[in-house]
């Protein structure tokens, strides 16, 4: 078997940490050690059997509702082309024309661009400002620019920097919510641009638990990095979205279960979603979060789930957790479920004509969901599934794995 596990990540990721010590990025440590969780398996607080939605659910289980029936799953998903990466591949995005795709791997410290075919454009380093073991990565200005956490030796100000592809430099560092304060309230966590590149929004680490949070989302005018909104989600946000046309933002909550959609210019709400029931037995993370391009339906996924009490309390709790639900917006009603994937799952993207739902799970799974009709269509990767991206006609797909990036063709 190969040595290059999730596993074997854990360890090389603590050496890296060890290097980064006496910085003032200690709450990068934080935030890097609760993704790593993530990405390694959900989180107890006693040892617990294999319950429905954890690291051994295997078996498939597709609840849909009636809603109106998409174009229909895609039945022929082939590989296309492998991509190699310097170490596990964690984000990936395709540009707003497909022509070119971005990855970042070796925990953030290198960003790699390939034309559509596979030919590699760029390999850029990215100096410190790590580890990362997750987040997002997207492109702007057509496939010119790269926008990615920054690396070190910028101002706790910096939610961003944005890169020139051909010639691998930064062009430019972008603020956060709140610039006079310190990088946990501005570092950008998780970021997306509306389908035309005209808007960038991104969620930083603060949370109900960070001193003087205000804001923790931002959007910006992608074409002079003008503020246009801020909005403050508590107790904190753990994944993010632009859909609807670029209409709406999804964000999911770090604890509690729920799904905050709001206009994206406005910031105001448009629905708070109880995507998973309070409960005293435990709470939970939306690890991600996934608008449909009508705007009328947003996917959800568990992350991290933390149990309390004793075994007995929290099983029957802990039964009712599908790792996958989607909710109808207009009322929020729960409209399907899916239990079949290993939680967390770690990212989901609707498909573009809107056919699907596609995610990854924590195990090799890349899944083709098409809520409405409960049919579902399972792909192994080869590796360890982390991220994914559909391309802008939803005929691709690239999904990142520990061993690099597999591209599918869908149809």
């Amino acid at each position: 078997m190969e040595e290059t596990t999730l596993q074997h990540l854990q360890s090389s990721w603590s050496s890296r940490v060890a290097k980064a010590k006496g910085r003032r990025r200690a709450t990068t440590l934080f935030a890097g050690l609760g993704l790593l969780c993530g990405l390694l398996g959900t989180a107890f607080s006693e040892p617990a059997s294999a319950l429905p939605w954890g690291p051994k659910a295997d078996s498939a289980r597709a609840n849909p509702s009636a809603v109106s029936r998409g174009a229909g799953t895609p039945t022929n998903v082939r590989k296309v082309f492998d991509l190699t990466t310097p170490g596990a591949a964690v984000a990936v995005a395709w540009a707003s024309d497909g022509s070119a795709i971005a990855a970042a791997s070796d925990y953030g410290g290198v960003l790699t661009v390939w034309d559509r075919n596979g030919h590699r454009i760029q390999q850029i380093t990215v100096t410190g400002g790590g580890p990362k073991l997750g987040g997002s990565i997207a492109f702007v200005a057509g496939s010119s620019q790269l926008v990615f956490p920054p690396p070190d030796a910028v101002p706790n100000s910096a939610a961003f920097s944005v890169w020139d592809v051909a010639s691998g430099a930064i062009v430019r560092t972008v603020s956060g919510p709140q610039p006079n304060d310190d990088y946990p309230l501005n570092r950008a966590e998780y970021f997306m641009t509306s389908p035309d590149q005209a808007f960038l929004a991104a969620a930083t680490f603060g949370n109900r638990g960070s001193g003087n949070l205000e804001r923790n989302v931002i959007v910006y005018d992608t074409r002079s990095w003008r503020v246009v909104q801020t909005m403050k989600v508590l107790p904190g946000v753990s994944s993010l979205c632009v859909f609807g046309g670029g209409r709406l933002i999804g964000l999911g909550t770090i604890a509690g279960g729920r799904i905050s959609v709001r206009d994206l210019v406005s910031g105001i709400t448009v629905k708070e979603i109880q995507a998973y029931e309070e409960s005293p037995y435990g709470d939970l993370e939306l690890r991600t979060v996934a608008g449909s391009p009508a705007g009328d339906l947003v996917m959800t996924g568990v992350g991290l789930v933390f149990l309390k009490g004793t075994r007995k309390e929290y099983e029957a709790w802990a039964a009712s957790i599908e790792s996958a639900r989607v909710f109808r917006i207009q009322d929020g009603a729960r409209i399907a479920s899916f239990s079949g994937a290993r939680t967390p799952v770690r990212q989901a993207k609707w498909d573009p004509k809107g056919r699907y739902v596609a995610f990854v799970d924590s195990g090799d799974g890349l899944f083709l969901w098409e809520p409405s009709i409960g049919s579902v269509k399972k792909v192994h990767v080869p590796g360890a599934s982390i991220s994914l991206d559909i391309a802008p006609d939803g005929d691709r797909i690239a999904v990142t794995t520990n061993k690099g990036v597999s591209v599918y063709s869908v149809d």
